[in-house]
């Protein structure tokens, strides 16, 4: 995570000096596509000094903060770096529309645009909460269900193994799923090579591993040992 920070910190921060007066017309998106009757009515100059010291500001206090956070709360860490960055475009192009004289058809066009940020971010936030909470193990009479995000459910008859083991394989790449600040669920693949399904709070080992005939699935959370859960399962196996 403070590694994708840092990343995200330089390229912002770079950004501020890349576009310059000279290269706008091209690189900078939305004056990049005006006319020439609508750029003449653009304060570019004045933009572009605003935007520098907005991305310079962007840079320094995404990284602060990640780093902030991240001594508390890997969760909160994780939901900043993907969130703050968003709110802070939709203020840019809302502040970018007072550097424009022009007709209100154009400024209408930027505000549909910040209305689109704006459902993309709930949409985004809405799905990091979901995402960022344990997922839940319950057992049927014929099945055993992984509940939340990326879930699944295991057919009672398809279950080959449960066992218990004390840290993860060696994640390369995630597949489909959701990877953020302690959690990590859905379809990953090994530096080995395998595929894997995890449903799994990685501050809170030992993890319980599901064997089936197609899958190998690890889960774990903090608010139930894996211990524990796993005498319940070989129990359910044998009813």
């Amino acid at each position: 995570m403070l590694i994708v920070a840092i990343i995200l910190s330089l390229i912002f921060g770079s950004l501020g000096f890349i576009v310059t007066i000279n290269n706008a017309k091209y690189l900078l998106s939305g004056y990049n596509t005006m006319s020439e009757a609508d750029r003449a009515k653009m304060d570019i100059a004045g933009y572009l000094r605003f935007f520098k010291r907005f991305h310079i500001f962007l840079s320094v206090t995404l990284l602060a903060g990640v780093l902030l956070l991240y001594l508390f709360n890997h969760n909160w860490a994780s939901s900043y770096m993907v969130l703050y960055p968003l709110l802070a475009y939709a203020y840019l192009l809302a502040k970018g529309n007072t550097f424009y004289r022009g007709t209100s058809g154009q400024k209408s066009g930027t505000y549909i645009g910040i209305a689109i940020l704006l459902v993309v971010i709930i949409a985004v936030g809405s799905g990091m909460f979901t995402s960022l909470k344990n997922s839940e193990i319950v057992v049927t009479e014929s099945q055993l269900e992984i509940r939340g995000a990326y879930g699944i459910k295991i057919p009672k008859a398809d279950l080959t193994n449960v066992s218990v083991v004390k840290q993860l394989p060696a994640i390369s790449i995630k597949t489909n799923g959701f990877a953020a600040g302690d959690y990590a669920k859905g379809s990953f693949r090994t530096t080995e090579g395998r595929k894997v399904k995890l449903f799994v709070n990685k501050e809170a080992p030992p993890f319980l591993l599901l064997n089936t005939r197609e899958d190998e699935i690890y889960y774990s959370s903090d608010e139930v040992s894996s211990n524990d859960l796993y005498k319940k399962i070989k129990k359910w196996q044998k009813e």
